[in-house]
């Protein structure tokens, strides 16, 4: 069974129109969009993804999980900068994968999703890639649904790009990486009249490529130099209460600033604040509901697409 790409809806298009607007004619007082990578159509698209301007925010909006709910009403006990200036450390100290041109990275997910941003059921999967370590261009990925073990999918991956996957090459200090990420940036899908220079320019820019480089392996060091970049910049924050990621642990959320309609937060764990995975939700009638929820289970470094660690 494959998944293919499924038309915007209403909601979709509204959301298209208004930031479409919003990047052509800023006020005066405004500061252009940072544009997030997202979904794009009723599945999951991470391999899909991208920084993708306007297609890339409509995409935002159409992930999704579970009513958004907290544990307790705790008090957050740490600043936004804390914890990510702590996630670097943790990070730092991770051992590093090794792995050859040639290879591939293996990636399992956990994800919580349903079709329609505000309707329809929700449904629990398991998610396995294969992205090639390198320049290879060939990658698979397959999925199963949580309550049935046995019965993995396919994905049609045939006509998209392969997503994230082994970086390298990035620096391992924050000011030297957010300079690298803007000399490199990452193709933008954007309406004419967008001010590009001025998208990648804005601070909040490094939690869009930040965003789009967890989905694959970043390097212990420079997964360091990426948080502590993000912890210099403000608005981000911090959500009272224990949240839970898509694989059910136990973690805090920290809100990043920059989203239209909605929001994205990144899960850390409670303790090491460690990054577990993300979040995406809708704001609609003033009421909130995560739409779409991803937790990174497991890496590792495979001789061939398919192969299991």
């Amino acid at each position: 069974m494959t998944h293919t790409e499924k038309p915007l809806g209403n909601f979709e298009e509204r959301l298209l129109t208004e930031l479409r607007q919003h990047m052509i004619t800023p006020t005066a007082d405004a500061t252009p969009a940072t544009v997030r990578p997202t979904r794009r159509g009723g599945r999951w698209r991470a391999p899909g993804w991208r920084l993708a301007g306007v297609g890339g925010l409509v995409a935002l909006l159409t992930i999704g999980g579970l009513t958004v709910q907290t544990l307790d009403d705790t008090p957050p006990t740490a600043s936004a900068a804390e914890i990510l200036t702590e996630a670097a450390e943790t990070a730092r100290q991770q051992p590093d994968l090794v792995a050859q041109p040639g290879q591939f990275l293996f990636i399992e997910l956990r994800l919580t999703s349903r079709e329609r941003p505000d309707s329809g059921p929700y449904v629990k999967e398991r998610l396995q890639r294969w992205v090639p370590v390198g320049d290879g261009a060939t990658w698979q990925q397959r999925r199963r649904l949580e309550s049935r073990p046995a019965e993995w999918r396919t994905d049609d991956v045939s006509h998209l790009s392969p997503p994230p996957g082994y970086v390298q090459g990035l620096p391992t200090e924050p000011d030297q990486l957010v300079q690298h990420l803007r000399d490199h940036p990452r193709p933008l899908d954007l309406p004419a009249g967008a001010d590009l220079e001025a998208i990648r320019n804005e601070p909040t820019a490094i939690f869009a490529d930040g965003m789009f480089m967890l989905q694959g392996y970043v390097p212990p060091q420079s997964l360091g130099a990426l948080f502590q970049a993000m912890a210099r910049v403000p608005g981000a924050t911090v959500l009272p209460g224990e949240v839970r990621d898509a694989a059910g642990r136990r973690g805090v959320a920290l809100r990043t600033p920059g989203v239209f309609g909605g929001h994205i937060d990144l899960i850390f764990d409670r303790e090491t604040h460690a990054y577990l995975g993300r979040r995406s939700l809708l704001v609609r009638d003033g009421k909130e509901s995560l739409y779409h929820g991803d937790a990174i289970m497991r890496m590792a470094i495979v001789d061939r697409a398919g192969q299991l660690p």
